[in-house]
């Protein structure tokens, strides 16, 4: 029996793809089938440094699935992996007869499950707008998430004329690794590619929104102690008893352990603000001159 052609055409691909990624980017892929669980390369875009010799220098990864065609991929099994996947995921679509490889970004998948949850059904379609970055419409189980045409490499090009590619395709990945990581931790704050901001309400951020304000609030109070002892000029002494009027009205509610967090550094930087004072200040109260 004869082998299946498309296999061998597929083999081909991956090969051409394989090439074009690792003239910016260094290269891993699963070595057997079993080790398959969603993308077809794993990619660390590197930076050529003008040392002498020229050398290279990693900087952010992402994966990769290769396609020979554009068309609507079936994902229903890719659900978990992706939203598993804590580095930026894109599909890439070959063309041997002009050895090019096209890239497309499904940086908008945390987006997605945070506003409409892991639906059971996913399709990923290429798209060259990025005007509509899914669309629920498709199936009362699942979602199509609009994955957008970034850039495209092909095996004619000089090193210039990758180079300002490579810059886009990396600040991508900061912008996406940075959205899975909210979407992660259930920050839902997230930055598009247009410079644009979105917060997500409903069932995981209301029960996490919390939470997340009282490890702000933590923070806020250490930075604000670290600038009493390291650049006490910089201090503002009205932003601090805003942070501190909150803190003790929240006190008054209750004292859940990441509020609780706060306590220590509150009640050290308000030491610091009562000795630089020269007085000791109630807290919430205002400062004589």
């Amino acid at each position: 029996m004869g082998h299946l052609y498309r296999l061998r055409t597929g083999w081909e691909g991956e090969r051409l793809a394989h090439y074009l990624l690792s003239r910016f980017s260094f290269v891993a892929q699963p070595t057997t089938i079993a080790d398959d669980v969603g993308s077809d390369f794993y990619c660390t875009i590197f930076d050529i440094l003008e040392t002498d010799p020229p050398t290279v220098e990693a900087r952010t990864s992402f994966a990769i699935q290769v396609k020979t065609n554009a068309s609507r991929i079936e994902a229903h099994n890719k659900v978990k992996y992706l939203h598993h996947l804590e580095i930026p995921f894109f599909l890439g679509v070959v063309d041997q007869t002009k050895a090019e490889l096209k890239i497309y970004s499904a940086e908008h998948f945390p987006m997605m499950t945070a506003t409409y949850g892991l639906r059971e059904k996913l399709w990923l379609r290429p798209v060259e707008s990025r005007a509509e970055p899914w669309d629920d419409e498709t199936d009362p189980d699942g979602v199509t998430l609009n994955c957008y045409y970034v850039c495209a490499f092909n095996a004619s090009e000089g090193r210039e004329e990758i180079r300002p590619k490579v810059a886009d395709l990396l600040n991508l990945c900061n912008r996406a690794t940075a959205n899975i990581g909210s979407r992660r931790v259930e920050e839902h704050i997230y930055h598009w590619h247009n410079g644009s901001v979105s917060i997500v309400a409903g069932c995981g951020s209301a029960t996490h929104f919390r939470n997340n304000l009282y490890k702000r609030l933590a923070e806020a109070f250490f930075n604000f102690k670290w600038i009493l002892e390291a650049e006490p000029n910089a201090f503002n002494l009205e932003e601090f008893k805003i942070y501190e009027r909150f803190f003790i009205a929240l006190t008054k509610i209750e004292l859940p352990p990441m509020l609780a967090l706060a306590k220590a550094p509150y009640i050290q930087a308000r030491q610091l603000v009562d000795r630089l004072a020269g007085e000791a200040l109630p807290p919430g109260s205002t400062r004589r001159e």
